[in-house]
């Protein structure tokens, strides 16, 4: 085939995809044309992904740039993705420009065109393809080629090389980069556009005309913390903007807000939210606008609060306290209101300079208890009020409350309002004896949790109740955890009955909710689920959550978190479910939103989005980059690498992907009714924590670099040249850091040698003498981790009563199993490596002289004692679900007395049906774990 086209190498690289067959044929017809650039190009794509020396590559890219006839701007798309890549290996840094001897051809391609049009679609392709690689340095460059051609749309042009100058400035603008004083030249004529564009006259193209131009203004100055700057310039607009800028008058004064609150410029401010507010202080003075304080209040509160803050910032103490109480005097004078906005302006106010809050509590609970709002009004005041205002304030709501019930009585129409105003009760309740103490009593987590369950029973449609009594109970039995943790062996609880219990609940509380509208409840439920170890149980509950498109990169972490190391396997049969299925799903969906952004973002100069194109480009990052997809890309390989399974049709991580990840992941998305200023839920409901780009960092720099190389699915790369905090040395990382859990921190040792190991093997970067000791302290590791997982072995049978039976199922029972098993399975590839490369009668490798005799041999049959024994684990396990499982399931839903009182929600039937589940998912859980197999 003569590759002289860009269709017929397009269609070469489908019929040969796979880089090793395709390098053959490349190399074959470089031969017999070695100036072919279609070809060159190509060769240089398959060394990049075949991880040959990018400074080599880029070497061959810069002749292939010097070949004559390069006028296809796919062919030149290509070279310069190309190109980009293999600058950023070599110089290990990200180019805002490839340079003059790249953008050459482009040059010239432009030259040998005649045709107009065809040299603004070239600029606008060279515009496109260094924005989509970040190099806005060459898109700046594109721009200003594009508008010496004249284009048909002066303002996008002028608005677009504005942006483009902007963003190429932001990438200078680095102590280290020898541009950086170019940057500040940069921004200087970014400004100076924009003023061109502000000062135009009306009939000039390039004039700011709507609310849209002046954003974009407002952003470009922003940028450059030209704040004040703008504001001079907006403060003196040309009489054509004058009624443009009143009309939008609100819309602007919020717009220097944000800047201003961004920027922490406080005199500034101060002095634009005074003014602001002053202004509406002169329009009642006057009589002119009644509704103009109800306004500011209710919809303007970003100007009250930047006061605060900028006034907190600037005048601690009592000038700032003066000078807010002189305001409120001549705002406030005689205010007797009892509107919701008004009240609530009034009190954050009132707080600010040091008010007893007591009263306006209660007078706001008075005026406001039946309004959903309520609790999240109040909780500001409430939490800072002294122990004995607060005991005052419960006091005083409880009394209210019942108060209105018998007043109310119950009927129909005005039960509601009651049902309301005491869920309002309960949440406060919770706030004030479970949320703010550091370690509520037993005594008051079990009154409350009576209290909640008697509120469920009555208001049974309530959508808030049921998150407070599982709230309670994850307390509640986190406090027993954290009690009987000394008592535990390993990493395995004693005993979990109350979690059982809330998890119970959840399930019985999405199963009541016909039509599946509670999703938040239905995702707490799984997750609850996914703690016990129940799969099967969560990805049924998980379904219903109904997760569409951006909450799948918001959500999906907390169902599929460590997933490999619970639930690798897929459940056939009714309730199929398959945990690796769910992973390719959500990376999918990720990808493909990523995707949607091009046809907003890469599209012909004369449409260009210039206002939107940098919340699109972020968005694009935020997607390419999302810890959520890179989670589930590792999972993918781990539960690939556990069923022994391929990994070359799974998605691949770029060590690049390692760093600068984007967290999207919505922490708050379960109801908080904790303190302002807590987590929230989320400790309690996922004690382990969502893995976080210390984590993603972690996996590399333990099981990830090994498994790659033993798995065949990469060269062995050191982490330690990116990663100089790898945990591979314990000193320097927190072992109780959230993301890791207690199993990981546990196999860590046992990774550490394995990396060791293979290091060694495949570069020898040690002297002799360190084996003696490592070889000793590897066994010692092997050995110890065994003779620990014996001991989790449970008997044949316990003399326990089945209340107190200890926990049969729990997430972190699976993930102690399967980390020891994805370590052995390594250490297993380890053995196998040092028998056929170093211990066979031809090596000459310094390891076959330096390790101790038999020394593989006796660390080979430590690992199989190992393996054996985690078999024997879950086997136990088994045997034991299947004779005493169900029984203890009733027992312990039913312990205690606040077992007693969920008889009420749930009743022996519903436990019976629920408990038969719980067992068969339990059992798929634990027969996973036999499905390992060490070879």
């Amino acid at each position: 085939m003569a590759f002289n086209s860009w269709d017929k190498l397009a269609k070469a690289q489908r019929d040969y995809s796979k880089p090793k067959f395709a390098v053959a044929v490349v190399d074959k017809a470089l031969k017999k044309n070695p100036k072919n650039p279609f070809l060159s190009a190509w060769k240089a794509d398959l060394s990049l992904r075949t991880n040959l020396s990018p400074k080599g590559i880029l070497i061959g890219l810069q002749t292939t740039c010097q070949l004559p006839g390069l006028t296809d701007t796919r062919l030149l798309s290509y070279l310069y993705r190309l190109c980009v890549e293999a600058s950023r290996g070599a110089l290990g840094t990200q180019a805002n420009s490839l340079g003059t001897e790249f953008l050459k051809p482009w040059q010239n391609a432009a030259k040998a065109l005649d045709r107009k049009n065809d040299r603004l679609d070239l600029w606008g392709t060279l515009f496109n393809v260094a924005m989509r690689e970040n190099c806005w340095e060459d898109a700046r460059f594109a721009v200003v080629n594009y508008n010496k051609e004249g284009p048909p749309s002066k303002k996008i042009a002028h608005y677009t090389h504005i942006l483009a100058v902007q963003l190429a400035a932001e990438q200078k603008n680095d102590p280290s980069n020898p541009n950086a004083q170019m940057s500040q030249i940069q921004y200087g004529v970014a400004r100076k556009l924009m003023k061109q564009a502000f000062e135009a006259s009306s009939d000039d193209p390039i004039a700011v005309k709507d609310i849209r131009d002046l954003r974009f203004m407002a952003d470009i100055f922003r940028w450059q913390d030209r704040c004040a700057e703008l504001f001079a310039l907006w403060d003196n607009p040309p009489a054509r903007l004058r009624s443009l800028m009143k009309t939008h008058r609100d819309d602007l004064i919020s717009l220097k807000t944000r800047f201003l609150l961004q920027q922490e410029d406080w005199l500034l401010l101060e002095s634009h939210c005074y003014n602001s507010i002053e202004e509406v202080i002169s329009q009642l003075n006057l009589g002119q606008d009644s509704k103009s304080l109800w306004e500011l209040c209710a919809w303007r509160w970003d100007l009250w609060g930047a006061l605060l803050q900028a006034t907190k910032a600037i005048r601690p103490g009592q000038e700032g306290i003066d000078k807010i109480s002189d305001m409120m005097d001549r705002c406030f004078a005689g205010f007797e209101a009892k509107d919701r906005p008004l009240r609530l302006t009034y009190m954050k106010l009132r707080q600010f300079i040091g008010t007893p809050m007591l009263s306006d509590c209660k007078e706001y609970w008075d005026n406001h208890s039946e309004l959903s709002s309520c609790f999240a009004d109040l909780r500001p005041f409430v939490e800072r009020l002294r122990v004995e205002d607060q005991k005052d304030f419960s006091m005083f709501i409880t009394n209210q409350t019942k108060g209105v019930k018998a007043q109310l009585g119950l009927a129909e129409d005005t039960f509601e309002r009651w049902q309301q105003a005491e869920q309002n009760v309960l949440k406060f309740d919770y706030l004030l004896t479970i949320s703010l103490p550091t370690m509520p009593s037993y005594d008051a987590l079990e009154k409350f949790i009576t209290k909640a369950i008697g509120f469920c029973v009555a208001c049974p449609t309530s959508p808030d109740g049921g998150f407070l009594v599982i709230y309670a109970l994850l307390r509640l039995h986190h406090q027993i955890m954290c009690g009987e943790e000394g008592k535990a062996p390993f990493e395995i609880t004693q005993n979990s009955r109350v979690l059982l219990q809330a998890a119970m609940l959840a399930r019985h509380l999405v199963a009541q909710d016909k039509n599946k509208q509670n999703r938040t409840l239905s995702l707490l439920a799984a997750r609850l689920h996914l703690n016990l170890g129940l799969g099967k149980c969560a990805f049924q509950l998980y379904s219903y959550t109904k997760c569409k498109e951006m909450l799948l990169d918001t959500l999906s972490p907390y169902i599929l978190s460590r997933i490999s190391s619970t639930h690798p396997f897929d459940i056939s049969g009714y309730q199929s479910f398959s945990a690796d299925e769910e992973l390719a799903k959500v990376i999918s969906t990720i990808e493909r939103m990523e995707q949607k952004t091009d046809g907003y973002l890469y599209t012909d100069m004369q449409s260009f989005a210039w206002d939107r194109a940098v919340d699109v480009v972020n968005l694009k990052r935020k997607l390419k980059s999302s810890l959520t997809k890179q989670i589930c890309i590792t999972e993918r390989r781990r539960i690939s690498r556990l069923r022994g399974e391929s990994t070359d049709s799974l998605p691949t991580l770029h060590i690049d992907a390692y760093n600068g990840t984007s967290d999207n992941v919505d922490r708050s998305v379960l109801p908080n009714f904790d303190g302002t200023d807590s987590v929230g839920p989320l400790p309690v409901v996922m004690p382990a924590g969502i893995p976080d780009e210390i984590w993603l960092a972690e996996s590399y720099g333990t099981w990830d670099c090994a498994s790659r190389f033993f798995y065949q699915e990469g060269p062995y790369l050191n982490p330690n040249y990116w990663n100089p905090k790898s945990a591979r040395d314990t000193d320097e990382v927190d072992p109780n850091w959230a993301s890791r859990t207690r199993a990981d921190s546990l196999v860590l040792s046992l990774w550490v040698n394995i990396d060791f190991y293979t290091l060694q093997a495949l570069y020898v970067v040690e002297k002799e003498g360190i084996y003696d000791t490592r070889c000793q302290e590897f066994i010692g590791n092997v050995h110890s981790i065994r003779k620990a997982m014996e001991k989790l072995r449970m008997p044949g049978a316990t003399t326990l009563k089945p209340e107190d039976e200890p926990v049969m199922f729990h997430e972190n029972m699976l993930i102690s199993c399967y980390t020891k098993l994805e370590a052995l399975r390594a250490l297993n590839k380890l053995i196998e490596h040092l028998r056929e490369k170093i211990l066979n009668a031809k090596s000459t490798h310094q390891m076959k002289r330096s390790l101790p005799k038999d020394w593989v041999n006796n660390l080979a049959s430590e690992m199989q004692i190992c393996y054996e024994a985690i078999r024997d684990i879950a086997q136990s396990y088994i045997n034991l679900i299947r004779k005493k499982g169900e029984a203890a399931i009733k027992a312990q839903i039913r312990w205690g007395k606040i077992g007693n009182l969920l008889g009420a929600l749930l009743n022996d039937g519903d436990v019976h049906y629920y408990a038969s589940e719980y067992i068969e998912s339990a059992l798929e859980a634990w027969n996973g774990v036999l499905k390992v197999k060490l070879k």
